[in-house]
Parts: C-alpha cells; structure tokens; sequence
C-alpha cells in the first residue's frame, strides 16, 4: 500500500518506541497547564443527571449514580476536573507522564480531593476487564503509534453497559498543524536531530518568530502562538505523532474496535468558537428536507464535509457494539424531548481560583447555571412552564417542531454543555 501523506506519522515507528517519546514529551513538556479556575457544584448528582440527557436518557439511568470512571490520558488536570465534576464516583487517572501525574497530585491534595487515584501507565499495556462504567480519552489514541490498537484496549476495559467520551483529532482541524510537524521532522534529519524536543522547540521557535517570509495560511496561523507558552506550542508545533480523521474514517476506526457513535459531546473548544453542533442549515427547503431525512451519521459526515474547518470537533459518546442498549437517532431524542416534562436546574457552586502564589483560594457560593448568553434561550426560558411537556411549551410560544429548531434547543437547554433543564417526567 501507498503511503499517504495526511499526517505526523514519521517518528511512529513501533508502539513501544511512541510510548517511550510521549513520556519524554509530556515530562517535558507538561500540558495542558493547571487551570486558573475550578469548579465544585453542590449538588453532587447533577454532572450525571446531565451527561445521562446528553444521550438521550431522560430517566437518567445509563450512568449509574456512583460510577467507576477511568480518566485514560488524564494529563495535568482532566483527573481532578472529572473527580469535582462526579463526586460519588471513583476516579482513575492514567498518564504516561510522571511530570504529569506529579501536577494532577498536587492539585487534587491542595484540593483536598479524596475519589482520585492516579497510576503512571501506558494505554497500550493496561490489562483492565470489563472494570469501568465511564471511559474518557480524549487528544489521546491520536498521540499512538497505531490507535486502532490502543482504543482497543479502552474497549476491553469498558463494561458492556457502559459508556465512553472519545475525542480524536477532526483532519480538517489539523492540516495545517500536520504540515508544520512534518517540516520540523525534515529539518531535524538534516542535521541528525530527530526526535530531539530541544532542537525542535528551538527550530520551530525561529519559523514562528519570522524565519520565512512567504504569506500564507501557515505564517497566519504561527503568528497566534509567538506569546503563547511553551507547553501550547510544543503541544501544537512540535507533537510527536499525530493521526486525524473524519467523522468517516472515525466511524470506521471504531467499528472495527466493537464501538459504535452514539452522539456528539458538546465541548468548551467548540462552545467558545460557536461550532458545537453538528446540524447544517441549508438556505434552500429541498436540501434541508433531504438532508433531515438521513440518519445521523449521514448528516454528521455531510457537515463535516461541507464545514470543513468550521466542522465541530470528533468529540463523540460511543458504546460497544454488544451493549442491549438501543443507540437512539437525534430524531428519536428530540421527539422524547418533546413529550417529556422538565424543570428548571438550580444549585450553586463554589470555585477554586489560582492566586498570584499559585495556590487556590475558594470563592463563596454562587448560583448555577448561570444566565444564558443567547436571546432564544434566555426568551424561553421566561415564558417555560414546567407544568407541561416541551411540545406544548413549543406550542405556547409559537415555536415550529421542526428537527431543526426543536434539536438546537435541546442541546442549549437539557445537555451538560447548557445544563438549564432536567427531566422530571416522560409523557
């Protein structure tokens, strides 16, 4: 087979030999940095009452209440968040990284965080069965030699009831951050260097800071990371091994791993740049009923196609193929959606801000969620009576239950994304 020429594959010569890179690169290289800000909600069912509407559960039963969570490739910090965001659960964190896991200790113990445990490990070594309700990997199986492989093993270390978040790279996201990858690699062999992170960094360093001066999309892009730190650029610029794929290919990649999607995962990266859903609106009705009738797949593949860059991010909940649990359509949830009662949320929360020194100091008690931002939201939610179902709430406010308003307000209202609403009763 002809080698293709999409992504940072040239170091990636044996899975043993990435492993052996990715702790060199993340030792040092710790990413991403600790977070300025944590937050601690009151009410320690309600991440899991939320992620269980994020798949359509309005009985919020696919995850149990006090659920066994594996964190693999947790970094510096996405342990801590999930062990605040489900405090009834046990929590694992794995990481490659000593440097890493010696960040995530810290702050879980200046946290007093007490549901965590963290293990130094490679993905590709655990030999975990069916042990876990909850899997998150996310920017991780991309990092390996052959993901196919890794997420392999995440599947055999899943229950067969349960559910993983799985976010691999959108190649659409990537071309540009492949491209420059693959021409520090040819740098480096020109003087014997490759797979030095020093030399790299400092390579990469002189092409942000001016070192051509061609204008193009990439010298564009390089301009944003010539404040940034080290760890943002050498995370982006210098990665070790990078694979991407598109909704197709990623499809097909956990096929073949015994997953199947079951539906997008709304995330802050997305959130932030208002690229989150994965519905195209089409200005002509033809397309749009056309485009409607697929199945989602379909219509997740058509968007990232035709958004390209603008596409969300592969950020999917997937299941085993052997799980009894029927994977139900966007259409399905929304109708559900409709025919079901719901409350409005409210708990309050506390954050952990980093001070100048470094440590975290607690803030009072505040309200959550917080107000929405957007007009639609914030409008229906005035006007929402939770003494009927969603239709007739629609109906009260003249609202047409077509798929396509009626899924943009279930994702802004009912998900963990935008937690505004629960589920109190099916009709």
């Amino acid at each position: 087979m002809i080698k293709t020429d999409d992504e940072n594959l040239i170091l990636a010569t044996s899975t043993e030999s990435v492993d052996d890179l990715n702790a060199q690169f993340y030792g040092r290289f710790p990413y991403p940095w600790r977070p300025l800000k944590l937050d601690r909600l009151s009410d320690p069912d309600f991440e899991t009452i939320m992620l269980n509407q994020d798949l359509g559960n309005w009985q919020h039963n696919t995850l149990p209440k006090q659920p066994k969570i594996w964190v693999a490739g947790c970094g510096t910090n996405q342990a801590v968040f999930t062990a605040l965001k489900f405090p009834n659960a046990t929590v694992l964190g794995s990481d490659l990284s000593a440097q890493s896991l010696e960040i995530t200790s810290q702050t879980a113990e200046e946290l007093g965080i007490s549901n965590l445990q963290l293990k130094q490990e490679s993905l590709n070594q655990i030999t975990y069965k069916e042990q876990f309700d909850y899997i998150i990997c996310t920017g991780v199986i991309h990092h390996n030699a052959y993901p196919q492989e890794t997420l392999a093993k995440l599947v055999t270390a899943l229950k067969p009831q349960g559910i993983m978040e799985l976010m691999v790279y959108n190649r659409f996201h990537r071309i540009i951050t492949s491209s420059f990858q693959k021409a520090v690699r040819i740098f480096s062999k020109s003087t014997d260097s490759l797979g030095d992170f020093e030399s790299e960094l400092a390579l990469a360093l002189k092409l942000v800071n001016g070192g051509f001066s061609t204008k193009s999309l990439m010298t564009s892009f390089l301009n944003e990371y010539r404040d940034g730190s080290e760890s943002k650029l050498a995370d982006t610029l210098i990665q070790p091994v990078e694979h991407s794929y598109t909704v197709e290919s990623l499809s097909e990649l956990t096929n073949e791993c015994g997953l199947e999607l079951v539906s997008p995962r709304i995330n802050i990266f997305d959130m932030a740049n208002d690229t989150f859903s994965w519905n195209t609106e089409f200005s002509e009705p033809d397309l749009q009923e056309r485009y409607d009738s697929l199945p989602d797949l379909s219509r997740w593949q058509l968007s990232n196609l035709l958004q390209l860059e603008r596409s969300p991010m592969l950020w999917f909940y997937v299941q085993r193929k052997d799980c009894d649990r029927p994977i139900k359509s966007e259409q399905q949830i929304c109708e559900e959606f409709l025919d079901t009662k719901f409350e409005k949320n409210s708990t309050t929360q506390q954050s952990y801000l980093m001070g100048s020194n470094g440590q975290y100091k607690l803030s009072p008690n505040s309200h959550f969620p917080k107000s929405s931002l957007d007009t639609a939201v914030k409008n229906f939610l005035a006007s929402f009576d939770s003494e009927v179902s969603m239709r007739i709430n629609f109906q009260q406010q003249g609202i047409k239950t077509e798929f396509q308003k009626v899924n943009k307000l279930r994702l802004k209202l009912t998900t963990s994304a935008f937690p505004y609403l629960k589920a109190i009763h099916a009709v």
